[in-house]
């Protein structure tokens, strides 16, 4: 009787202790915060260099002796102005030679020609064979083929004649001249620079970690060393990472600017998103099960409980994640163990190491 009676209380004893909530809900849970902070190495301010819009690096498309250059760095050109001009004796020559090669020819297939009709009439009467009818076929053949190539090559020696002097493709000003009369060149080596008279525009290269958060028509502030400054919109962000760190972003300026010249540096300060490009620890973000769904838990420090927030994801550096929008500097996030919280839930910030306690 007394061990059912033990028996019994013990299995009261169990069943009470089943409607008792566990330590865990009791407590609040312990998390690790961290601060949603500027993403590293994001720029508020770049250098930037003044380029014009247009330009142009000019060459001969035959290699020759350079005979003359007739403007330094800094004039100014019209578009049609002869520039550079190289040895045309050369030119003259080769142009003669080939032309008299392409009248052989021309001649020698002319005279197939007729050897080939007068075959094809003494084969037609019988007195020829098949076989040298087929062998004068093949000869006048050879020869209308000498001669359209021989043709050919006089055209493009014709042209290299008229190409023999380097034209200013538009009006604009000189910005290097890099070789000198009497210098061997080969086809296609730079001889000078043009930049265009018209629109200017500053090319900076932005950290890859801002790309997502820069776009186009953002506006920001291009300043000279002289203080001057005028305002400036991204025209165009490159799709290729130099060296793997940094985007090429083409600026240009919004209305009169104050007078880029180019090869001026300057310094492009940044605004909006790409100033305020704000990053959190990897652990921190809750992807979405779709874009545009993606979230953190927010600590609000008044009453000490978590509330779950989209945000928008503008990209990855490397363990941090940069955030666009939703978030605001300074705000603290759940930087572990957010899969075991809920919204609305009170926690404690853990305090003296980068774990999270409790599961």
């Amino acid at each position: 009787m007394i061990r059912v009676s033990f028996a019994l209380a013990s299995l009261l004893t169990l069943l009470s202790g089943c409607d008792r909530p566990p330590a865990d809900a009791r407590m609040p849970r312990t998390v690790l915060l961290s601060d949603a902070a500027v993403a590293p190495g994001a720029a508020t301010s770049l250098t930037g260099e003044v380029r014009q819009a247009q330009r142009a690096r000019l060459s001969f498309d035959m290699p020759g002796r350079l005979a003359t250059v007739t403007v330094q760095p800094g004039d100014t050109v019209a578009a049609g102005q002869v520039l550079a001009t190289l040895d045309p004796e050369p030119g003259r020559l080769r142009l003669a030679q080939v032309q008299a090669e392409a009248s052989a020819a021309d001649a020698e297939a002319a005279d197939r020609a007729e050897q080939l009709r007068q075959q094809q009439a003494l084969f037609d009467d019988g007195v020829a064979s098949q076989s040298t009818l087929a062998s004068t076929r093949a000869a006048e053949k050879a020869a209308r083929g000498k001669a359209n190539a021989a043709r050919a090559a006089a055209a493009l020696a014709a042209r290299d004649a008229r190409h023999a002097a380097i034209v200013a493709p538009f009006a604009g000003r000189v910005a290097s001249r890099a070789e000198e009369p009497g210098q061997d060149l080969a086809a296609g080596q730079t001889v000078l620079t043009l930049d265009g008279a018209g629109q200017a525009e500053i090319v900076a290269f932005v950290p890859r970690a801002m790309r997502a958060t820069l776009h186009v028509e953002d506006e920001a502030t291009a300043i000279a060393s002289d203080g001057t400054s005028t305002t400036v919109r991204v025209y165009r962000i490159g799709d290729h990472a130099d060296r793997g760190s940094t985007v090429e972003t083409l600026f240009r300026p919004v209305g009169v600017p104050f007078g880029l010249i180019p090869g001026q540096f300057v310094q492009v300060r940044l605004a909006g998103a790409a100033a305020d490009s704000l990053s959190i620890p990897l652990t921190a973000w809750i992807p979405g099960d779709r874009p545009g769904q993606d979230s953190v838990f927010v600590f609000d420090d008044a009453n000490g409980q978590i509330h779950r927030r989209r945000i928008r994801v503008a990209g990855h550096l490397g363990d941090r994640v940069l955030v666009a929008a939703g978030l605001a500097r300074g705000e603290r996030v759940v930087s572990g163990g957010t899969a075991f919280l809920s919204d609305g839930q009170s926690v404690r910030a853990f305090d003296g190491a980068s774990q999270v306690e409790g599961h």
